[in-house]
């Protein structure tokens, strides 16, 4: 695991070589074990490695054997040791045992092509000095991240935004669809950040620039149109084979593997099948929380013991606000997900015991884990009786505000006749008659195409409610919240972690299965439960969904009313143009009151105003 930078520049006049160690050094955490560099006339490429495999030898950049191919990589490439085989009876000689190395060697063999070969989590930059031709590159769900910007003939590339929006490129100007999507969502989507000058490269995507000509590419589709033909005992030996086949490629390490643990079915399921499936016992870690309805750590702790497993606890307290500036600071972006803080916490507890964990992020995803998922029967059709431009209409009004959002039974009757756009809303963020109040005019006016696309695009293809549901989940929430948190949080604190249900391959698999074998009645995952239901205890079975959270509510009115105060106000100038401070202090003085709980709201704007105060300085 690493952090990359780099440029490319086709401008003779235009030598940005003073920029590359700058960044490569703002992303030290990222890889406090080695830095390499690799520069020529208009390129430069930049790396800070955790070594993870290959620990002697497997130092970055690495080129190929005439020096013409270079590249730098973030992330793991667990087929590696495949790849590397086939390569070799091809007549590749290969001078490290890692897995970086099998990169340069792909494209000599297979250009552009060589993504579909790579199973892993990845984010790569290669110079291809013959060609001059940079090829950037981002795995198929967006684990790894990978941001860039072209200014003044020049592309420069950083595996993190805070490097870039440091050297000043070029006047950072807030994009107010980045802005809109933020306030209603929570995250931003590829390709926007906050600024319009930087862009995400999207997942499944590559970049290609030439002679100062760009082209941006996907290469892989998340695609649930096939649906397995098989029995469910079938589909149970499938799925189980599968995982365990995810989860040893995983740990292939020079250094131990951990796990990280809580209560809930995804990661107990990892630390089953390693313990009964695979043979193998690991460390487990775990946050947990002195208010009862946040803390899963007894049941946690007791499923460390039933396995025989190592386990080692620790447990958070508001002192997790102090954590803010320091999140904020890495993501470089605003992001509203409040389960960075013991997130973030965790991976700090783990990574003083190992360098790599195993997670259960996308179990949720593959498998209907979330109520919006557990839909009635006949609500998998209802939306396709009403027109598209109807139903085009009153989810945009719902988005942004308008007649078709103006009472709480409208919003009722959307939920049920539009079960789709559950996926859409939270009923915490900015959305509606929230959005109208907190956006001024100017917002509301220029974000307007944007969000009418975006409800032009959720709508798009004729998929069940259920199935649009989990595209939406798995195209946007997962790469843009929950895996940007996971390696912002992770990387932080010098942690690799590994996703054995975001394995693509388990993924595709996941997709084909049926709506049946994921819901029952109101409860998900049924396929998951019973894959494990004879090695889990009955308390994780049957344990309530409970989600990683902190208690914002509670804080904002008792231990950091001011502190929640001081961070809202005064609203920096830079969002001025944008943000109602009125309706915020509106916001505040209802919540603080213990009229309305608008604790998630709060605290979209307090992260959104500290991201101006650390970057927008000027």
């Amino acid at each position: 695991m690493c952090g990359i930078a780099g440029y490319v520049s086709s401008k003779a006049d235009n030598d940005p070589s003073r920029l590359l160690r700058p960044m490569a050094n703002a992303m030290r955490h990222r890889g406090p074990d080695d830095e390499g560099y690799f520069q020529e006339p208009g390129v430069g490429l930049a790396v800070r490695r955790l070594s993870i495999v290959d620990l002697v030898c497997g130092g970055q950049p690495i080129s190929n054997e005439d020096g013409t191919i270079h590249v730098v990589f973030n992330g793991e490439i667990y087929n590696y040791i495949e790849l590397r085989t086939d390569l070799e009876k091809r007549g590749h000689r290969l001078s490290t045992r890692g897995d970086t190395e099998t990169l340069v060697h792909l494209y000599e063999e297979h250009g552009v092509e060589m993504l579909r070969f790579l199973r892993g989590m990845f984010a790569f930059a290669l110079w291809d000095s013959r060609k001059k031709l940079l090829l950037l590159a981002r795995d198929r769900l967006g684990k790894k991240p990978l941001n860039y910007s072209i200014t003044d003939g020049a592309l420069y590339f950083c595996s993190e935004l805070a490097p870039l929006l440091d050297q000043k490129l070029a006047s950072w100007e807030i994009d107010p669809d980045a802005l809109a999507a933020y306030l209603i969502f929570g995250f931003i989507s590829a390709p926007r950040t906050m600024v319009k000058q930087i862009k995400k490269l999207p997942p499944a995507h590559y970049l290609l620039w030439q002679a100062g000509e760009v082209k941006v590419q996907r290469y892989w589709s998340f695609d649930q149109s096939e649906k397995i033909v098989c029995s469910y005992n079938e589909a149970l030996g499938l799925l189980r084979e599968k995982l365990d086949e995810s989860i040893r490629l995983r740990l292939r390490s020079d250094v131990p593997v951990g796990l990280l643990l809580s209560g809930g079915l995804d990661s107990n399921t990892l630390l089953a099948r390693l313990v009964c499936g695979i043979g193998q016992k690991v460390k487990a870690f775990t946050i947990g929380f002195t208010q009862k309805e946040y803390d899963e750590s007894e049941i946690a702790r007791a499923s460390a013991r039933h396995f025989g497993v190592e386990h080692h606890l620790l447990v958070g307290d508001p002192d997790l606000l102090k954590l803010l500036p320091d999140v904020v600071r890495h993501y470089g972006e605003p992001s509203a997900d409040k389960s960075v803080l013991p997130t973030m916490l965790l991976c700090g507890l783990t990574s003083r015991y190992v360098k790599v964990a195993l997670s259960g992020d996308g179990g949720d995803e593959a498998f209907a884990g979330y109520p919006k998922h557990w839909l009635k029967s006949w609500q998998h059709h209802v939306s396709r009786f009403f027109p598209l431009g109807w139903r085009q209409r009153w989810t945009l009004d719902s988005m942004k505000g308008g007649f078709w959002q103006q009472t709480k039974i409208m919003e009722k009757l959307r939920r049920r006749l539009l079960p789709e756009t559950r996926s859409l809303f939270s009923g915490e963020f900015f959305s509606g008659r929230f959005f109208q109040s907190i956006a001024t005019p100017m917002l509301q006016k220029r974000s307007a195409s944007f969000l009418g696309a975006l409800v032009h695009k959720f709508w798009s293809g004729k998929l069940s409610a259920f199935d649009r549901i989990l595209h939406w989940d798995n195209t946007e929430p997962l790469p843009y919240s929950l895996l940007t948190k996971l390696d912002i949080a992770s990387m932080a604190r010098s942690l690799e972690v590994r996703s054995p249900f975001l394995d693509h391959e388990f993924v595709e698999l996941c997709a084909k299965l049926p709506r049946r074998w994921k819901v029952n009645g109101k409860r998900g995952k049924r396929i998951l439960r019973d894959l494990v239901a004879a090695n889990l205890t009955p308390e994780v079975l049957g344990a309530r969904k409970r989600g990683f959270s902190v208690p914002l509510a509670q804080w904002w009115r008792n231990e950091a009313r001011q502190q929640i105060r001081d961070g809202l106000f005064p609203i920096h100038p830079a969002l001025q143009p944008f943000i109602e401070e009125k309706a915020a202090a509106h916001l505040l003085d209802q919540h603080q009151a213990g009229r309305v709980n608008h604790a998630q709201r709060l605290w979209n704007l307090w992260v959104l105003n500290e991201w101006a105060r650390t970057f927008l300085r000027n």
